[in-house]
């Protein structure tokens, strides 16, 4: 995971090193269907919500749900471990294809389900379905999708968001919500991809991150790599409050600011100083 380049992003290395994550630490995943039987994610705790798992054709390989939980909980002796397999998770499925554009509704609900199963943060690689302007106008399930992002920050849960691979300026109201850690994904550089969607918000309370090589690409690979560094500082500061870690994981190392639609280079290094300085490590 180390990178070339002035800006890139600092290698997980600085928590990994140090666990590979704490059971008492539950990631919540919601995606499209994730496959249990698939071989990384044998043994895992990883137990499911919501709507059932529909069964895949033996054989097909391993769609777009089942890739984003293993980037997190593939176990330590697989090909490619998970980022911090050593937490348990709770994946709940939204209804829909293997890349599911969500419903905001659904997604409302999946949300408060991850919640309410007691994850501490949330992982969010999938885009809102395309509604009309009118249709947002009239809010058709935003509403209630910005409920449950509140609903998340009153139980100190935080959420990690795909930014979104269109290329464009602003992003959904998802990622615009100052609760939310919309992620940019980058190259081997740290310069952000030409499809990652950018905008004030993300620049404001976002991370640029490198995709895990996994099968994914875009700003879906990218956001596990922040939830996975989320859940390993919380399996080493276990008492830090939700809004510590999220402004210890967030903060751009000094000299650098916040100046502008593109968001800062994930340090994991740094958050871990960060919140070392403010409690006692596992």
């Amino acid at each position: 995971m180390r990178l070339t380049g002035v800006s890139r992003p600092a290698p997980l290395s600085a928590l990994t090193a140090r666990t590979t994550g704490h059971p008492d630490v539950v990631v919540g995943v919601v995606d499209g269907a994730v496959d249990p039987g698939h071989p990384d994610l044998a043994l895992q705790p990883v137990r499911f919500v919501g709507a059932p798992v529909p069964a895949r054709d033996p054989g097909a390989p391993p769609g777009h749900g089942t890739l984003v939980v293993s980037s997190l909980a593939a176990r330590p002796t697989a090909p490619t471990p998970g980022v911090c397999p050593g937490c348990s998770f709770v994946v709940r499925p939204v209804p829909g294809v293997d890349v599911p554009p969500a419903a905001p509704a659904d997604l409302a609900d999946a949300l408060a389900d991850v919640v309410a199963a007691g994850a501490r943060v949330v992982n969010l690689s999938l885009a809102l379905e395309r509604l009309p302007v009118a249709d947002f106008a009239a809010d058709h399930g935003i509403g209630l999708l910005l409920d449950a992002v509140e609903l998340a920050r009153r139980h100190g849960v935080l959420v990690v968001a795909a930014a979104g691979n269109d290329g464009g300026l602003g992003g959904p109201p998802l990622v615009r919500h100052p609760w939310v850690i919309p992620v940019v994904a980058c190259d081997d550089g740290g310069r952000p991809l030409t499809t990652s969607t950018l905008g004030r918000a993300i620049g404001r309370h976002g991370l640029t991150a490198p995709a895990l090589p996994r099968g994914l690409s875009g700003t879906s690979a990218a956001a596990p790599v922040v939830t996975g560094a989320v859940a390993l500082l919380w399996s080493l500061f276990p008492g830090a409050r939700a809004a510590a870690v999220r402004d210890a994981v967030t903060r751009p190392r000094p000299p650098a600011r916040r100046t502008s639609v593109v968001p800062p280079p994930l340090d994991a290094a740094y958050a871990y100083d960060v919140l070392r300085d403010l409690s006692v490590p596992r």
